[in-house]
């Protein structure tokens, strides 16, 4: 890892799952400003299984998109920059590749920018072109991924405009991102991510934008597609009812480091970190008493501020005096059920 004044490296790299199609390890990404030194992802270790979903949970700043645009290498230099870790990629061609190791603006990330790791973004309209018409913005990502020309480019946006279930493609393939709902402009950047068939899917707060009823369309057409595709997914969120609908496995983060990992049972069943108690317990159930619904205590630190010991202690009912001394690592507590906390 770089030298940097303040920054200590993350922990052992742990192996989530078996061959993994994209195996980070120890990952940190960090924010150089004015005030200080912003550990947005800092130590981080995940693996994403073939054609399966991994969802990564947590408040706003924990980490969770910083850590999906440094996969896809579009953190802004400055002031942002990897300054140490592994993000290992299996390539369609046999080979394994560092994405951290890679020049963000060189060819090799952009052939696998688009062509094998594409990302579905937060809010659609500040992701399409609005001077360009839909049609034209897929058949751009596939002219560049597939070598064809303008016409078969084309042909294969209509196609997959027609895959996202888009009421009459053929007219919407001319027509501009505002002439289109929030619905559709999502299924567009669903078409576009999918137009190459890449390996990897992330998808970043899908469904917030949308209405519950076009959220559901939504899951329900990345399922669909994610089967049809074979792709795996990192499903960035905050809405735990999404992911318990999506994921297969859950990494919850908190201020810049996985603090619990496992199976999507497990995490709901049985969760063992107690901030992954207090969301769960923070968000409305049907049928629960309006007094049982129980926000976390206290304030998210600043992000410029060195903490010692478990990040987390300022808010956890259980702090002992451990917690504010030394931070836990994630470890293994249970068969495939990871945890970083003193309590266990």
């Amino acid at each position: 890892m770089a030298s940097i004044p303040g920054i200590q490296p993350g922990g052992a790299a742990t192996k989530f799952v078996e061959d993994p199609i994209l195996d980070i390890q120890d990952l940190c990404t960090y924010f150089f400003v004015e005030r200080g030194i912003v550990k947005a992802v800092d130590g981080v270790n995940l693996s994403l299984g073939r054609k399966s979903t991994l969802g990564i949970v947590g408040e706003s700043g924990c980490g969770k998109s910083v850590t999906s645009m440094s996969v896809m290498r579009l953190v802004k230099n400055p002031p942002g920059r990897i300054v140490g870790g592994k993000m290992l990629l299996q390539r369609r061609n046999g080979k394994q590749v560092d994405l951290a190791q890679l020049d963000p603006r060189g060819p090799q990330m952009r052939e696998i920018r688009g062509g094998e790791i594409a990302m579905i973004f937060q809010e659609p309209m500040t992701s399409l072109n609005p001077l360009h018409t839909v049609g034209d913005q897929i058949a751009e990502t596939v002219m560049l991924h597939q070598k064809v020309n303008k016409t078969a480019a084309l042909e294969r946006a209509q196609e997959m405009l027609e895959r996202v279930r888009i009421s009459a493609p053929e007219q919407r393939l001319h027509e501009y991102p505002h002439q289109l709902s929030g619905g559709m402009r999502q299924r567009v950047m669903i078409a576009m991510a999918l137009s190459c068939n890449p390996s990897i899917l992330i998808a970043d707060e899908p469904t917030t934008a949308l209405d519950v009823t076009v959220q559901a369309q939504i899951l329900d057409l990345m399922r669909e597609l994610q089967a049809e595709f074979g792709s795996s997914i990192m499903l960035i969120t905050h809405n735990l009812g999404v992911v318990s609908q999506m994921a297969d496995q859950i990494a919850v983060m908190y201020m810049g480091k996985v603090v619990e990992y496992a199976d999507k049972r497990a995490i709901f069943k049985h969760p063992l970190h107690p901030y992954t108690v207090g969301l769960l317990k923070s968000v409305p159930v049907l049928g629960r008493k309006a007094n049982k619904l129980m926000p976390i205590e206290g304030m998210v630190p600043s992000p410029t501020e060195e903490i010692r010991g478990c990040a987390f202690a300022s808010r956890c009912p259980h702090v002992m005096p451990q917690c504010r001394e030394q931070e836990p690592e994630l470890r293994e507590v249970e068969p495939g059920h990871l945890a970083a906390c003193w309590l266990h």
